[in-house]
């Protein structure tokens, strides 16, 4: 999860939801003005709910074995903290790091380890700070063994941002140390007769897309980011595949329609994100019908194609 207004060029990314940003157009700054500035806001209870769903056997499969019981590991965007919390079961004589930007997102992390009985510190520890990659980082260079970071880049818009955070996480990884991205490339609903492709799916990548329509993804160009941030690509250190979240049970459907529901209520900034880009009460109403059916759509399912990279420094 991040929480951040991000400024590049003449884009202005201003967080919603943890999976939801909006980009603003904005008259373009001096250099000295483009910084990272930080700003949070209250998460949504549908959003928090699905973060805290997640595992590391599920988002970091492709990581684990790849993990070493002595490996300090970073988590970046850690949200609720439950595949940070998950990591420090295969870095037993380790530690784990989870960083968010949001205050009141690291504080539910670490309610949530403490009910999990995983210590603070020490071998074996987990700990949650406030941080944001696209600033300087309060670890020394060549630190960590790992630097995870789960749907983080898809938020950052090219070019520069997501090579600022490359950036920044490169000087804290050790020489021969990972980094591990997954990010969300594309996603469907079927079946198709129910058009929330175009209902969901594109509404949304058009909110989160506000002002630069045409902007490239970032999932799909993170191998072209990490040669510009100086990883060897080239040489075999950089493995790109894909990976999926599919939903298709019926307990699945009530949950993600559940969520899809509660972001589109009056109130929730997701779904002002919508209106602030010309989508139609009309629309949103058809877009809730259409999640309505699906739920209740005998084997009906969505699937998410994720972009899955390991990358040694």
């Amino acid at each position: 999860m991040l929480c951040t207004i991000l400024r590049s060029n003449s884009i202005e990314v201003k967080h919603l939801t943890s999976s939801a940003y909006i980009l603003h157009s904005c008259k373009s700054r001096p250099k000295s003005e483009m910084s990272t500035n930080t700003y949070t806001q209250g998460q949504s209870d549908s959003t928090v709910s699905a973060y805290k769903r997640r595992t590391a056997e599920v988002e970091a499969a492709f990581l684990l074995p790849h993990v070493r019981k002595t490996d300090n590991i970073l988590d970046v965007g850690c949200g609720p903290g439950t595949i940070t919390t998950g990591l420090a079961k295969y870095a037993t004589e380790g530690s784990v790091i989870g960083i968010d930007l949001s205050r009141e997102v690291i504080d539910s992390a670490r309610r949530l380890a403490a009910v999990s009985d995983v210590p603070r510190e020490g071998v074996g520890s987990v700990d949650f700070r406030v941080g944001n990659v696209l600033e300087t980082l309060d670890h020394p260079d060549n630190f960590f063994d790992i630097v995870f970071a789960s749907q983080v880049f898809y938020h950052l818009p090219l070019p520069d941002v997501p090579l600022q955070a490359l950036s920044e996480i490169r000087r804290v990884l050790k020489p021969g140390g990972i980094l591990a991205t997954r990010d969300g490339m594309t996603q469907h609903f079927y079946p198709r007769r129910l058009d929330l492709d175009r209902l969901w799916v594109n509404h949304a990548e058009r909110a989160t897309l506000k002002g630069v329509p045409d902007m490239e993804p970032t999932a799909p160009s993170m191998p072209r980011l990490l040669r510009k941030a100086g990883f060897d690509v080239d040489g075999g250190k950089v493995r790109v595949q894909v990976g999926s979240s599919v939903t298709a049970t019926a307990e699945g459907r009530r949950f993600l329609a559940r969520r899809c529901t509660s972001q589109l209520q009056e109130g929730d900034a997701f779904r002002q994100s919508w209106i602030d880009v010309g989508i139609s009460e009309e629309d949103i109403n058809r877009t809730l019908a259409a999640v309505r059916e699906w739920k209740q759509t005998e084997d009906a399912w969505h699937v998410v194609v994720q972009c899955e990279i390991l990358a040694w420094k």
